[in-house]
């Protein structure tokens, strides 16, 4: 049996358009976050990886989730990227939006740290549980931040009080069979897939979710993938994994996939492609493989009959 818990479903890391200045285009964020909701996603994670959230001004970074939470009240999830260097620096960041409406805040291991022990990881989920009063993620992307999270140690969070979920964007499908095996039959904690190209094989095993990057650009896609892992139909399930790949080669068209999924979101015209400096944006042969995967795309998705939004 299919249990759909708290946090389950399409959890978007959205873009953050931001205009010359950096600063973050409201208009075209709101308008982006509505495109979302429009298509059924049932969370939006602002201010994580994909969404420049190291690269803001904390000040920026603050608007942007609180901008998040003011879009979807009462339509989605709003997952709060507050990741940080430290303990207090973490507990800061949430205090500093405890008060917007956020469902949850998402905690990676900290990070520029000479790490020694799975301890940390766990001592911080520990102190910072102890501070706030909001549910917490904890996202496992050792691409980023060096240090990752292990299997026993995800069990081990997820016996902490205030610990919702997990995001596991590592990339090891070893571990994440080890943790859904551990973890998925668990009504009051989530397991949520953050590299797409996993999502259906560990859905089987009773993954919650995903957290999927080219959701931007292709929400319906991906929504639709979901409710096809509720069926627990392998052949539609197989198709759903192939779509997402096609996907995912947009992402995959420019050295900087940031870069590759603005200028893809871009071409629908209420956002801009630039990126925070010092970053490389796209270029023009980036940009024409782009267009090209974009074209394939568009071409699958319509003759597999799922289109790609409403």
């Amino acid at each position: 049996m299919i249990i759909q818990k708290k946090y389950s479903g399409i959890t978007v890391p959205v873009l953050t358009p931001v205009l010359e200045d950096e600063t973050v285009d409201e208009q075209g964020y709101r308008t982006l976050i509505k495109y979302l909701l429009d298509n059924g996603v049932h969370g939006v994670f602002a201010c994580g990886t994909l969404g420049e959230t190291m690269a803001l001004t904390q000040a920026e970074r603050d608007r942007a989730i609180r901008i998040a939470a003011d879009v979807c009240k009462g339509k989605a999830k709003v997952f709060a990227g507050v990741m940080d260097t430290s303990t207090k620096r973490v507990i800061e960041n949430i205090k500093r939006i405890a008060d917007c409406g956020c469902d949850a805040a998402v905690i990676t291991p900290v990070f520029y740290d000479r790490h020694t022990s799975q301890g940390e990881i766990i001592r911080l989920f520990e102190d910072v549980a102890k501070e706030v009063d909001i549910d917490l993620v904890a996202y496992n992307i050792p691409s980023f931040v060096v240090e990752k999270i292990e299997p026993a140690t995800v069990s081990a969070l997820a016996d902490i009080d205030g610990v919702k979920a997990y995001k596991d964007s590592a990339a090891n499908f070893n571990d994440t069979v080890k943790v859904c095996n551990a973890l998925a039959d668990r009504e009051d904690f989530s397991v949520l897939n953050g590299t797409p190209v996993q999502y259906m094989p560990s859905a089987l095993l009773g993954c919650d979710g995903c957290v999927p990057g080219m959701a931007s650009m292709y929400p319906k896609v991906f929504v639709e993938a979901y409710k096809a892992s509720l069926t627990g139909d392998v052949e539609l399930m197989r198709k759903f994994n192939k779509l997402i790949c096609l996907a995912g080669s947009v992402y995959a068209s420019a050295k900087n996939g940031t870069a590759a999924v603005k200028y893809a979101v871009s071409t629908m015209g209420f956002m801009s492609e630039r990126v925070l400096r010092p970053q490389d944006g796209v270029n023009p042969q980036e940009a024409e493989k782009i267009h090209k995967q974009m074209a394939l795309c568009a071409e699958t998705f319509q003759a597999e009959g799922v289109e790609s939004v409403l």
